[in-house]
């Protein structure tokens, strides 16, 4: 997981910066201005490692904005703006009206503005978002305490079993969760409803094994998943439990509680350290392991 290595090495250089919550502290920055409490994020995706066979062009678009939004749900925020670097292989006028089609869609359903950004060249195509929003109060992967329960806003591992299935050969339409994997959608109006509430929250863009592990090594606490919900892979792959934990791309939210009217309760917060999961009646340590692109 190299990619994580890195970024200790952003936090060592500005994670001191006098700012609420600076770089590597959580899924994006907070700031006070005036009187209001900002949040920005950026995210980048590119066709080597984002976007899967039979996508198109809107569904690409599409992709660039939920990745970055999906950072501000994480803080409970209320996106406001949004920001494109566009780097494209040729100057395609229709690929690339296809591309904002798909931005604006996914944009305009939360009421953000898209107010800008860069097109350049490059041999691969890349798209970079920044978002800001607003929020009410500062929510990150610090503050689970024993006694609190562990929420998802959705089962994982859809997105990853679609992948998978696509390398078996299955084609696009043979696909039962391929929204998922296309078009996943960010939680933001979960998020901002959570926020209110709850001890720590990120999303799980990487897999559900890595954001467990962000929250309890940020809380200084452990993680216990002893109902997590399966059957929407069984049937569909020899290890349900492999994907629901380390699959990438779902997009969910997980946040702890003391309890919750959102999202499917999946675990418990306790003292000590790491990440575990039941299975059948013993406890197994959960590895730090998920999407990387290094």
């Amino acid at each position: 997981m190299r990619e994580f290595d890195l970024l200790k090495i952003v936090e060592e250089f500005f994670g001191n910066e006098e700012v609420e919550v600076p770089a590597g502290k959580h899924d994006a920055a907070y700031l006070r201005i005036g009187k209001k409490l900002i949040v920005v994020s950026c995210d980048t995706v590119n066709e080597k490692s984002d976007f899967p066979p039979f996508m198109l062009p809107e569904e690409m678009g599409h992709m660039a904005v939920a990745v970055t939004l999906s950072d501000l749900a994480a803080c409970g925020a209320k996106p406001l703006y949004f920001l494109s670097s566009i780097s494209m292989k040729t100057a395609d006028d229709e690929f690339f009206r296809k591309l904002l089609i798909g931005m604006r869609g996914l944009a305009s359903r939360y009421g953000v503005k898209v107010v800008g950004g860069d097109i350049d060249f490059s041999s691969t195509l890349t798209i970079v978002g920044f978002a800001v929003g607003e929020a009410e109060r500062i929510v990150t992967r610090a503050g689970a305490k024993p006694g609190e329960n562990v929420y998802v806003t959705n089962p994982t591992g859809k997105a990853e079993l679609c992948l998978e299935m696509l390398k078996r050969g299955l084609k696009r339409d043979e696909l039962p969760y391929a929204e998922s994997l296309y078009t996943p959608e960010p939680r933001i109006n979960e998020g901002m409803r959570i926020a209110e509430y709850a001890g720590a929250m990120t999303d799980i863009s990487d897999s559900l094994a890595i954001s467990a592990h962000l929250i309890a090594r940020s809380s200084g606490v452990r993680i216990v998943f002893d109902s997590l919900p399966l059957q929407h892979l069984e049937g569909h792959t020899e290890n349900p439990l492999e994907v629901a934990l380390y699959g990438g791309g779902d997009f969910e939210l997980l946040f702890t509680a003391k309890n919750s009217g959102d999202g499917i309760k999946i675990g418990r917060v306790e003292r000590g350290e790491g990440v575990y999961v039941k299975v059948n009646s013993e406890l197994e340590e959960v590895e730090f392991r998920g999407y990387s692109h290094f």
